[in-house]
């Protein structure tokens, strides 16, 4: 099946170790959810210092506004313009208990 629409994946940047010569950017995930436009995420970015900074990590297959906090809002600033011409995912750092919304560009 081809896909559509956006996905968001939640996990945390690097890892936590000693050895912090290899870091992985994305590890630790925590969820993943493909929300409906203009619908925030229904989990938030978990806590977790000791785990590194919480992303959200996001692919889309149109082009779309992103928006994140704890009532995130993408038809208002701020906002991120996600293009799915993109190779490469988008990784939006993010706090604890913020969510993800979006809407088509």
């Amino acid at each position: 099946m081809a896909f559509s629409g956006l996905h968001v994946v939640c996990g945390f940047a690097g890892v936590p170790s000693a050895n912090r010569s290899v870091q992985p950017v994305l590890s630790n995930v925590r969820w993943s959810q493909a929300p409906a436009s203009g619908t925030p995420t229904t989990q938030a970015a978990p806590g977790g210092a000791e785990l590194g900074n919480p992303i959200f990590r996001v692919e889309s297959s149109a082009d779309v506004w992103v928006s994140v906090g704890p009532n995130p809002d993408a038809t208002v600033s701020p906002r991120v313009l996600v293009r799915a011409t993109t190779a490469q995912p988008y990784d939006i750092g993010v706090q604890p208990g913020d969510k993800l919304a979006w809407v088509a560009a």
